[in-house]
C-alpha cells in the first residue's frame, strides 16, 4: 500500500511538473510572439510616417526634378550620342591630366523619361589631385549629366600615380530639339 501511495504521489508531482512546463512554454511563446508582433507594428507605423512625409513633400520633389530636368541635355530620338559623350569625357580627362587607356561603351538604357548611356573605363592613370579635379569637373560639367559609378583606385607602377577603373553613366533626354 505504501508503494502505491508513493507511486501515486510521484505521478501527481510529475503531472504537475509537466503541466507547469507546458504552461510556461505556452506563456513565453505567446510573449515572444506578442513582442514580435509589436515590433512589426512599430516598423509599419514608422514606414507609414516616412511615406506620408514624402507624400507631403511631393511639390518640393517635383520642383527639384524639374530643376534637374532643365539642366539635362536633350537629343533627338534615334541620334547616336556615343561620339558626343566620349568626346566630352576625353576632353575633361585631358584637361585634368588623367589618361584614359581603355574604355568600353555600353548600350543606351531608358530609365523612366531619362536615358542613360554607360561607359566602362577599364584602365585610367593619373595623380591624386588631377583625379579629384577630373571627378569634380565631371560632376559640375555644363550641359552634361555624368554619374561616376563603381570607382576603383589602386597604386600605379609609376611613382606618384594612381590607376584604376570606373563606370561613367551619361544621362540625357530624348525628344524634339529646337535647331538654331
Amino acid at each position: 500500500m505504501k508503494d502505491r501511495a508513493l507511486t501515486a504521489v510521484v505521478a501527481v508531482v510529475a503531472l504537475y511538473a509537466v503541466g507547469g512546463w507546458l504552461w510556461y512554454t505556452a506563456v513565453t511563446d505567446r510573449g515572444s510572439a506578442w513582442n514580435a508582433s509589436r515590433k512589426k507594428y512599430q516598423n509599419a507605423v514608422a514606414k507609414v510616417a516616412k511615406e506620408r512625409k514624402l507624400i507631403s513633400e511631393r511639390n518640393k520633389w517635383i520642383d527639384r526634378y524639374d530643376e534637374e530636368r532643365e539642366k539635362m541635355p536633350m537629343f533627338p530620338k534615334g541620334e547616336d550620342v556615343k561620339t558626343h559623350w566620349l568626346r566630352r569625357m576625353d576632353a575633361l580627362a585631358s584637361q585634368n591630366y588623367v589618361t584614359i587607356y581603355t574604355r568600353d561603351p555600353g548600350q543606351e538604357r531608358e530609365v523612366g523619361d531619362v536615358y542613360e548611356w554607360p561607359v566602362d573605363v577599364k584602365n585610367w592613370e593619373g595623380g591624386l589631385e588631377p583625379l579629384v579635379k577630373f571627378l569634380y569637373e565631371l560632376e559640375h560639367a555644363e550641359g552634361a549629366m555624368f554619374d561616376v559609378q563603381s570607382l576603383v583606385i589602386r597604386p600605379s607602377s609609376h611613382k606618384g600615380f594612381l590607376k584604376g577603373s570606373f563606370t561613367l553613366a551619361c544621362a540625357y533626354m530624348r525628344g524634339d530639339v529646337e535647331k538654331d
